[in-house]
């Protein structure tokens, strides 16, 4: 897992972690904030905003314990055919905060940073 600033700043490398069924980005984030990995908790504080993608919507209880407001793009409501013009607002602004973080990964896989 990579913590990227939305400057592309390399924060932190952590891993490698088995992504599988059971062990979702979500999950892999609760283990390393309950284990404290390289003193992560003393990054953070109360009032922070972390931006993430869909795939740590479940890691939200374990980021509110720690006060900080999550991020990540709307997802549509049941039996709506698209999103309120606040939700789209919102999803664009969060989606170019991580296109900084997806760029960056993008970099290290291909060796071209």
């Amino acid at each position: 897992m990579v913590v990227v600033a939305t400057t592309g700043y390399n924060i932190s490398f952590l891993g490698p972690y088995l992504a599988d069924g059971k062990n979702s980005d979500a999950n892999i984030l609760k283990h390393i904030i309950n284990q404290n990995t390289e003193d992560l908790k003393s990054w953070i504080q109360e009032g922070d905003v972390v931006v993430v993608d869909r795939g740590f919507r479940d890691a939200s209880t374990v980021l509110e314990e720690l006060g900080v407001t999550m991020q990540m793009p709307s997802f549509m409501r049941r039996g709506s055919t698209q999103h309120t013009s606040e939700e789209s607002n919102k999803s664009r602004l969060v989606a170019k905060i991580r296109w900084v973080v997806e760029s960056t990964n993008g970099r290290l896989k291909t060796w071209t940073y």
